[in-house]
């Protein structure tokens, strides 16, 4: 696995050293920069995984660095550094987009957690959107023909995408109600959130009820911890009842 790049950006020639120094211990591959000029040059040379920028430098300050370098990458983890910091100065950092705002001296062992934890969130970040794109890519189409019953429906579904109301999807088994479902999920407002499917058939009010409204500990015997219902899980996305004819009249009201 290559090393993280990690660019160090402080005219003090001594903090430079120990920082460089104890990250490279830690398998870090470091660059180092005295003032913005050699910052910017340093950046575009060697792509780096994280920043480490001082607040006061001779030619700028590093939030002009900041901004500089989330204009060529938004998800770069920037940690700013000031020998004396404000609340005011703090805000306007996050604001930016730095991860963390630090009062010199800094313990190098926690700036090594910190740079190791905003690296892991962006590279997590980056992995999901993969995993979406990929997703979207590999979408099946439910709507394969041209008959005029495969044109309506669709016509029908992509009018449904943007809806806030229930939608009632009726059809034999086997026609692809579920397809239909997670298809209309997907290209919607609410395909960021989850989308939860539960086939209502055959299940027992009890259990039905739990599933659908979950329970707190202690609710009944067995409940031995609480249990967040399909509705609240799925919150702000979808929730595909199948089978919903089939549910206990017991339940149906609630």
């Amino acid at each position: 696995m290559a090393a993280n790049r990690i660019l160090v950006v402080d005219d003090d020639p001594v903090i430079r050293f120990a920082t460089s120094n104890f990250l490279g211990s830690k398998g870090m591959e470091v660059y180092e920069a005295e003032n913005a000029s050699r910052a910017r040059e340093q950046f575009d040379s060697t792509s780096p995984d994280a920043a480490i920028l001082d607040f006061t430098l001779p030619d700028g300050d590093g939030l002009e660095l900041l901004e500089h370098f989330k204009t060529i990458d938004e998800d770069l983890p920037v940690i700013v550094l000031t020998g004396q910091g404000s609340i005011e100065l703090a805000v306007r950092a996050i604001k930016q987009g730095a991860e963390q705002f630090l009062i010199k001296p800094i313990e190098l062992p926690a700036l090594h957690t910190l740079l190791v934890r905003a690296m892991d969130c962006k590279r997590h970040r980056q992995q999901t959107l993969i995993n979406q794109s990929k997703a979207r890519r590999q979408q099946f189409d439910p709507f394969i023909g041209e008959s005029r019953d495969i044109r309506n429906l669709r016509h029908v579904a992509m009018r449904l995408v943007t809806t806030a109301s229930p939608i009632l999807i009726q059809g034999e088994t086997g026609t692809g109600k579920g397809v239909l479902a997670k298809w209309i999920h997907e290209n919607g407002d609410r395909s960021e959130a989850g989308f939860m499917d539960l086939n209502c058939a055959g299940l027992e009010r009890e259990f039905l009820e739990t599933e659908l409204f979950g329970h707190v500990k202690g609710a009944f015997t067995g409940a031995v911890q609480a249990k967040p219902g399909l509705l609240e899980v799925a919150d702000r996305g979808t929730v595909f009842l199948d089978e919903i004819g089939d549910i206990d009249l017991r339940v149906q009201p609630k």
